[in-house]
């Protein structure tokens, strides 16, 4: 080969240049390596940081101080077309009897009933405005009343009977409308009007309270000219044949109201505005389906599969940050990888710290005999992995008493409580693994800028060697150039 033929082209000139700036190169790939490494180890914090925080996430909902998870009942009904039945955590094990007299309803007030075509409001002259007094309850007064007004102007009542109710009706749903709109009431407060037609040509009008029970009944203001009266919504007897009135008897006390429900519980009787029933039984929510007489039952017991299923999250959570500790902090001793953590002793030994957590005895428990995991049939594998390795075992503790697996969990030196005090330190904001990813990030920014500056040296150096190349190519033109003359001149001498 010819050694001038090297710089004869641009591309070999290139190629020159890139042999050269790969050699020159290797400090800043070795920074750029650094870099990639120090990344990784910043994505395996991060998801460390994940996998603690989901573990922290569980054992702070099985210590929550206010509700007990390990305490979850379940209520059955006897018969649930009747009444159903659910329970909460406050709720105690054991059977209740029950009967229901009555169902909560809604208070109903209907007009007298009017001929559509009739044009019996012409007497009322002048604007028309009365008041419907609902419930508006607030923390400081659970009886707390307020009146919303409503005006039907004059123009109305020139109208057959069938228009003039329409609108009688859109002016209440109006007022109320406004009254949700100014907060004076809440939406489920509200009064609804509407017209029904019985027959053909002969209408109603009716109001009907959006909330069941004596609580959120009607009470009436007429107007000058007593519209309500003319009606009879405002009535004090029930609605018979045409004439108006109430539909279920209003009364005077939530015990003589038939607006609430009536029932039996364990032979005392309770009245409620509803049919959903939530202050009788601490922690059970009652609804209400049916009248009966003859007594059904209710069954509350430990909810040993929600229960379970509180304690298998836990499980889940801490197998899967035992298996992302050992692959990131310990040697893999088939492949004989290396984690990325393996040489930080801080990471390294959460490890040892959970599995001391696991395997401890609870010395908090109220029942000695359920002062250790394995006590409730919750074992370790051969790699440390939890399992409720005896369902039997761990069912016998808990309907025994819910305090035998909760104590495990919930008390002062219980496993939960101290793995929940011992993540804290880790995952907190600015915690460990946040002092750990900062630094990291210190790292490689300064890594970048040592980056940044080989880029502006190669760069100069690239420059360099092609102005160099370039020069070396004229130079190696210009002796061929003479070389070729004197071989001709020899020739033609």
């Amino acid at each position: 080969m010819d050694i001038t033929s090297i710089f004869d082209s641009k591309y070999n000139i290139d190629y020159l240049v890139e042999i050269y700036m790969a050699q020159e190169s290797k400090p800043k790939k070795e920074l750029e390596e650094q870099k990639e490494a120090l990344n990784q180890k910043k994505e395996v914090l991060n998801n460390l940081d994940s996998k603690m925080s989901a573990l922290k996430s569980i054992v702070d909902r099985l210590t929550d101080p206010i509700t007990n998870y390990f305490a979850q009942k379940s209520a059955t009904s006897s018969d649930t077309e009747k009444f159903t039945v659910s329970a909460g955590a406050s709720a105690t094990a054991g059977t209740h009897s029950i009967s229901v007299e009555r169902l909560a309803s809604s208070d109903t007030r209907v007009s007298k009933q009017f001929t559509d075509t009739d044009t019996s409001f012409t007497g009322f002259t002048t604007d028309q405005t009365f008041y419907i007094e609902v419930a508006h309850p607030t923390d400081s007064d659970p009886n707390n009343r307020v009146s919303i007004e409503i005006t039907v102007s004059a123009s109305t009542f020139s109208q057959n009977d069938d228009d003039v109710l329409a609108d009688i009706a859109e002016a209440i749903n109006s007022a109320m409308s406004n009254a949700v709109l100014n907060e004076t009431i809440d939406n489920d407060e509200v009064v609804h009007a509407y017209v029904v037609s019985e027959e053909s040509g002969k209408s109603r009008l009716v109001l009907r309270s959006e909330n069941s029970g004596y609580t959120y009944r009607m009470d009436f203001t007429d107007s000058s000219d007593n519209l309500l009266n003319f009606l009879e919504v405002n009535s004090g007897s029930q609605s018979s044949g045409s004439s108006g009135g109430w539909i279920t008897y209003v009364g005077t006390s939530p015990t003589d109201s038939e607006l609430n429900s009536k029932f039996n519980i364990d032979g005392l009787t309770f009245y409620r505005d509803s049919n959903h029933v939530t202050d009788v039984l601490s922690g059970l929510t009652i609804d209400l389906l049916d009248t009966f007489s003859t007594e059904e039952t209710i069954t509350v017991t430990s909810d040993t599969e929600a229960v379970k299923e509180e304690v298998q999250d836990f499980i889940d959570a801490y197998n899967d940050l035992l298996d992302f500790l050992k692959e990131n902090t310990q040697i893999n001793p088939d492949t004989y990888n290396r984690g990325l953590l393996t040489d930080e002793l801080t990471y390294k030994n959460i490890i040892y710290d959970l599995r001391n957590y696991i395997m401890s005895e609870v010395t908090g428990v109220t029942n000695t005999d359920y002062n250790y995991l394995f006590k409730i049939g919750i074992e370790p594998d051969e790699d440390g992995k939890l399992s409720i390795a005896d369902s039997e075992e761990f069912e016998e503790a808990l309907e025994a008493n819910y305090t035998n697996v909760s104590d495990l969990f919930r008390a002062t030196d219980g496993i939960a409580t101290r793995i929940k005090d011992y993540i804290e330190r880790f995952v907190t904001v600015g915690g460990t693994i946040d002092k750990s990813i900062n630094n990291l990030e210190s790292q490689i920014s300064s890594v970048e800028d040592r980056i940044d500056a080989w880029d502006e040296i190669l760069a100069k150096r690239e420059q360099q060697l092609r102005d160099e190349f370039a020069k070396l190519q004229e130079m190696m033109t210009s002796l061929t150039y003479q070389l070729n003359y004197f071989s001709n001149f020899f020739k033609i001498s």
